[in-house]
């Protein structure tokens, strides 16, 4: 929905509905806007997903997880491959906390917010910040901001084979990347701050030593915020699907963190029971 409402914001004649074009020859410009245009048709959407992020310590962290979203009204399937961890999600449902089984209490289930110190601990994002639409709000909001510097941040840098999938390779560039001083006005969290201002929560608590606070901060505080999200993105995008299949992002301190799709499945209708704690196979 967030991206549906940054879509018609931005109302410039790149973005178009319907197209066929050919995919041969298509400039940054053209290959954005196809992209963009796939995302925010997406219903549905399943795959395996291998991510690095980046810890406080600078220690890169490795996971794979298979994922399952349903977008209205919105559903989340999560499971971790390595730890065993599943997680559910229902719009609506369970007083907005997710459910969640882990290995580790197997006789029953937590019921945990998706904001929480818990869910979010060592975690760049939550887990409304699964599947394709996440990429294309950071995008979106880059162009809302300054459609006239198109060409200052994206540019096409051909098409090379990734996974067995022709790609086109894009590349965006943030050279005005830095920190700036913010001060918290009232309600403010860290999380609501970042999404106002399209930048890395994870990051916020990191550089202001709040690894550990998801509440409302004090009114007035001052905090050093990086903005905007990162100063360069390499996203790899299928170029049949034009759905993004790979991104790395990288920061002042190199590496921030990388997502890789594979088996991914768009708009394909999941059975009636597939976003409940009984579908066979689940744990919960």
């Amino acid at each position: 929905m967030r991206l549906l409402k940054l879509l018609a914001i931005i109302g410039i004649p790149f973005l178009f509905s319907g197209s066929s074009l050919p995919t041969e020859n298509l400039s940054c410009k053209e290959i954005v806007s196809l992209m963009i245009d796939s995302l925010k048709n997406i219903k549905t959407q399943q795959f395996d997903l291998k991510s690095t992020e980046r810890g406080a310590n600078g220690q890169l962290f490795f996971a794979e997880s298979h994922i399952k979203i349903n977008s209205n009204p919105k559903k989340i399937y999560f499971k971790s491959i390595l730890k065993g961890t599943e997680v559910l999600w229902v719009q609506g449902s369970n007083k907005g906390n997710a459910i969640v089984h882990t290995p580790y209490f197997s006789f029953f289930n937590l019921d945990l917010d998706p904001y929480g110190s818990l869910m979010r601990k060592d975690q760049h994002h939550t887990i409304f910040d699964l599947g394709f639409q996440r990429i294309g709000i950071m995008i979106a909001t880059t162009i809302v901001k300054a459609p006239k510097d198109f060409d200052k941040h994206f540019a096409s840098a051909g098409i090379l084979v990734w996974n067995n999938i022709d790609c086109y390779q894009l590349l965006i560039n943030f050279p005005e990347y830095k920190y700036v001083e913010y001060i918290v006005g009232k309600g403010e969290t860290v999380t609501t701050i970042a999404e106002k201002l399209n930048t890395s929560d994870y990051k916020i608590r990191y550089k202001n030593a709040l690894s550990s606070y998801f509440g409302q901060l004090k009114e007035g505080q001052k905090l050093l915020i990086p903005t905007p999200y990162c100063n360069k993105v390499i996203i790899y995008i299928d170029k049949k699907k034009f759905i993004p299949i790979s991104m790395k992002v990288y920061d002042d301190e190199g590496l921030y963190e990388g997502y890789e799709f594979f088996n991914v499945r768009i708009n394909h209708a999941f059975s009636p029971d597939e976003f409940s704690k009984n579908y066979p196979g689940y744990k919960f």
